[in-house]
Order: C-alpha cells, then sequence, then structure tokens
C-alpha cells in the first residue's frame, strides 16, 4: 500500500482483495479475485437442462453396460472408430430431455451395428403379454444370416429409464418370425426394441421400435 497524499486520504495500491486508486482528486477501490477463489455465476436454464441431459445419459449408459450387454455398443463403437459411450450418447442424446427423463421412447436406439433388419417388421398381440414378431428376408450372407438371432429390448412405462432384454425371445432370421413375452408386473405398456445379434455374438443390427400394450 501506498499513501499519495500527505493527509492520508487517498491510498494507492493492494490490500488483500481490494486494489485502492485515486482520479480526479478521490479515491476508489475495487475488488479483485483471490487465487484459487472460483467464480460463481448463476446457471442459465439452458445450462442446467444441458447437466441434466449430460447426468441422465452418463447413468443410463452405465445401467446399458452393466444390465443389457457391454458388447452391443463397444462392437459398434469399434466399427465407428469412437468410445462407446460417446456413441451411445450421440445417438440417443436427443431422447431426453432437460430434466434429466425419456421424453422420446420411439426415438431411442437400443442397438446399432452392421448386421442388416430384415424388411416389414411387424408385431402383434396374442394376448396375456405374449407378442409374435414377424418379418420378410430373402437375404442370407454377412450381414444377413438365416441364423441371426431375434433378440428383444424393452423400455416398460413403469421404468422408462431402465432398459433391459426381455429373456427368453424364440426366432431367428431364417424364421421369418418370434416370440416374447412381457413382464405382467410392469404395468401394461412398453415400447420393444427389435433387433438381430449375429449367431457368435460378434455383430448386432439397429433396433427397431414399437409401441406395445397388454
Amino acid at each position: 500500500m501506498k499513501i499519495t497524499d500527505p493527509a492520508g486520504r487517498m491510498l494507492h495500491g493492494r490490500v488483500g482483495n481490494m486494489i485502492y486508486y485515486s482520479y480526479n482528486g478521490k479515491t476508489y477501490a475495487r475488488r479483485v479475485s483471490v487465487t484459487g477463489e472460483k467464480k460463481r455465476s448463476p446457471r442459465s436454464e439452458k445450462q442446467r437442462a444441458s447437466s441434466e441431459r449430460f447426468y441422465a445419459m452418463q447413468m443410463l449408459y452405465k445401467w446399458f453396460r452393466e444390465k443389457v450387454s457391454p458388447d452391443i455398443w463397444r462392437l459398434a463403437a469399434k466399427r465407428a472408430g469412437m468410445m462407446p459411450h460417446n456413441l451411445f450418447h450421440r445417438a440417443n442424446h436427443g431422447c431426453i430431455d432437460g430434466e434429466g427423463r425419456m421424453a422420446d421412447p420411439m426415438g431411442f436406439r437400443f442397438s446399432d451395428g452392421e448386421l442388416l433388419l430384415p424388411w416389414e417388421i411387424a408385431v402383434e398381440s396374442l394376448g396375456d403379454g405374449r407378442f409374435r414378431a414377424s418379418w420378410v428376408e430373402e437375404r442370407d450372407g454377412v450381414t444377413a444370416a438365416a441364423t441371426d438371432r431375434l433378440l428383444v429390448g424393452v423400455l416398460y412405462d413403469t421404468s422408462p429409464m431402465s432398459a433391459r432384454l426381455v429373456p427368453g425371445v424364440s426366432g431367428t432370421r431364417g424364421d421369418g418370425q418370434g416370440e416374447f413375452t412381457l413382464d405382467p408386473g410392469q404395468g401394461q405398456a412398453a415400447h420393444v426394441y427389435l433387433f438381430f445379434e449375429r449367431e457368435d455374438g460378434t455383430a448386432y443390427s439397429p433396433s427397431r421400435c414399437f409401441r406395445v400394450t397388454w
């Protein structure tokens, strides 16, 4: 601190986080940030929504990797030259709203990969939570083999952020149809995601979503 006035009324210099200076015969002070001090400013609504969406996507991918499959998005990401969580985020972040909730389950991509989906995929109810899927397939090759297995993912309306695989699904691509049963303890509505897995588990197809009730 430097006293610039013999009477001591005008100061010049820094004391703590305050800087004193004179201008036109008057003394002024302004605050400066201290080393290590974090600047805090209110987050905008857009920033808050972005944070909620990002956190929800992280939790959704973590759940998917642990409860559904560690391989589906890993294999797709390897083919795309990306990290698995980044590809999953890019594919699905638009389905999550600013509150971190599933806002667009029809647009959610449960699976991705190099296998092709069959044509004319359809789902019909057989009653009591049982469903039959059917499709048309004329191809038989590396990206569409008759031995590819039908898999079904599901987001129940009662837990729309808890992706899971439906157990006991029957049917291969060459069969032209397969059946699956949903959990009656999870309400009476869900979004199901039909996709195919190569027989040796080394590749998957993109998914096709259907809204079902029972």
